[in-house]
């Protein structure tokens, strides 16, 4: 379909087209039909409340697009997701990506556009046409809570090249690619759905790291970049500024000094670094005036309705120029019709042509990425002919940002799809271990063990005891630095099926590991 002009919509219509909404379950509910209809929102995004099946999604964004297009703006509709892959899923099929720093591990430009493509092609098979994704973020501190394994590593060189790669092989199959979280959000230790973290690096260490792979992104032609709500002071003159809101972020440097000519996405409006200091309506119009086009207001019927009649009423007071809705609606309009947005055809038909491709690729993202960090004793691979018993520890998501869907059983399960005899043991303590003799073949499944006394006490005590012995760190890489004497040492770096399943090949014998570590882990020698 054609798209409208901009001088063909009214100020409300403009406004909508600006605003990025949420909503709860499978089905559109009346707050989200309203804010549709009579606000005239035009887009939406998914997360996994929403996701259910393949089915299920791909009528959703018919419904959707369908009520776009007769009984709101007139104009479909971004349809977004944060299918990051790894620890950040949105779809739960089998089908999802190992994640970010797995490519990273992988060091291959090839695997990151092949992972772009398999995402890209999955996601428009179902109608999600612009995913939130890739991290450009350089993972460079151990204590990060929110990025860690969705960044490709602490290199921004490799970040920039693999970040640009993966985008364009999901633009290649016509879904928007989306470089996230300007400037970075690599080096902080605080989590900004909580708070407001600060990073007070110089100009010249900003350009040098954090900017670099935004700047390598932009260059190559990626097309939306996503803000952070971190401060930069050295870059606003004030350590209490969200970057998100600040003219000297958004628009001298973003657009200005870098030359991004392309969308402006907030991260959520809602998280507590923006809510929590100014509101979300008013956060909402100081980020327009910093020069963002598309603002994530994810979660709360009244919120998204209080920040649509915010930023119209700025517009009718004078304080933001409408020109200025203009410019961003003109970009949104362009990228709708650049990407062939409402012209897609969602059905499970079209999902079951990509799924194979998304398990084929997963695989390979997996063999190339997962690390055998150390092996003294030639421990791997494991005898089949022999049983294995593997003790697991529980583990949650480390951020809002994740979702929740590691188990130790997926071990086990895995495990014995290659061939092994497990017996597993779900435990939570080093003292629930129980007894094995040096002759016995032990796996522990560890899930953020740097932060888990427990487990830390329960791999130093099975090292000491048992020959035959190693560690699956199944997350975060700088678990290693929790037990850097461990004689073995996996790094998988995500529990994704592809991961599992490769891994305990790995452990079979079946195939070789051929990743390195993509961070540098304080105290852990490889």
């Amino acid at each position: 379909m054609s798209l409208p002009d901009v001088s063909d919509l009214d100020l409300a219509a403009k406004v909508g087209q600006l605003f990025v909404v949420g909503f709860d379950g499978y089905e559109p509910t009346d707050e989200l039909r309203e804010l549709v209809t009579d606000y005239q929102c035009g887009n939406v995004i998914y997360f996994a409340r929403n996701i259910d099946t393949p089915e299920q999604v791909a009528g959703l964004t018919r419904e959707l697009q369908t009520l776009a297009v007769e009984d709101g703006p007139g104009i479909p509709m971004f349809v977004t997701g944060d299918q990051e892959g790894g620890v950040v899923s949105r779809l739960d099929w089998g089908t999802e990506l190992p994640g970010q720093m797995s490519i990273g591990a992988s060091g291959d430009a090839d695997v990151a556009r092949r992972a772009g493509g398999a995402v890209g092609a999955e996601l428009a098979s179902i109608g999600i046409n612009f995913d939130l994704t890739p991290v450009l973020d350089v993972n460079n501190n151990p204590d990060n809570p929110v990025i860690g394994v969705r960044s490709f590593g602490e290199d921004p060189t490799l970040v920039g090249d693999l970040g640009a790669a993966m985008a364009a092989g999901m633009q290649d199959e016509g879904v928007l690619a989306c470089g996230k979280h300007f400037p970075g959000h690599g080096d902080t230790s605080a989590d900004s759905h909580h708070e407001l973290p600060v990073v007070d690096h110089d100009r010249e260490r900003l350009d040098r790291v954090e900017l670099a792979p935004f700047q390598r992104a932009i260059d190559d032609g990626i097309d939306s970049i996503m803000t952070t709500h971190v401060s930069f002071p050295t870059i606003t003159g004030d350590d209490e500024m969200p970057a998100t809101v600040s003219e000297a972020v958004q628009t001298e440097l973003l657009r200005e000094e870098m030359g991004f000519d392309g969308l402006v996405v907030t991260d959520g409006m809602e998280m507590n670094a923006i809510a929590g200091a100014m509101g979300t309506p008013e956060g909402c119009v100081q980020a327009v005036e910093a020069g963002c086009d598309l603002l994530l207001v994810c979660h709360t019927a009244e919120v998204q309705r209080a920040s649509v009649e915010a930023v119209i009423d700025a517009v009718e007071s004078g304080r933001i120029d409408e020109g200025r809705i203009d410019d961003a609606v003109e970009r949104i309009l362009a990228y709708k019709a650049r990407r062939g947005v409402g012209e897609e055809t969602p059905s499970r038909e079209r999902w079951e042509e990509t799924a194979d491709r998304s398990r084929e690729t997963g695989r390979d993202i997996a063999a190339a990425g997962i690390t055998v960090a150390r092996d003294r004793d030639d421990t791997i691979p494991f005898d089949t002919d022999r049983p294995l018993h593997l003790l697991g520890f529980p583990g949650g998501r480390a951020s809002p940002a994740e979702d929740d869907r590691y188990e130790p059983g997926l071990v086990a399960d895995a495990l014995g799809e290659a061939g092994f005899d497990v017996t597993h043991h779900e435990v939570e303590t080093a003292d629930a271990i129980p007894d094995l003799d040096g002759d016995e073949q032990v796996a522990l499944a560890a899930y953020n063990a740097v932060a888990d006394d427990e487990q830390i006490a329960a791999v130093e005590r099975l090292d000491a005891v048992v020959d035959d012995f190693a560690v699956l760190v199944l997350r975060n890489p700088y678990d290693l630095g929790a037990v850097p004497d461990v004689s073995t040492a996996v790094s998988t770096y995500d529990y994704t099926p592809a991961t599992l399943s490769v891994t305990a090949e790995i452990l079979a014998g079946d195939r070789t590991a051929s990743g390195r570590l993509p961070v540098t882990v304080p105290g852990f020698e490889e």
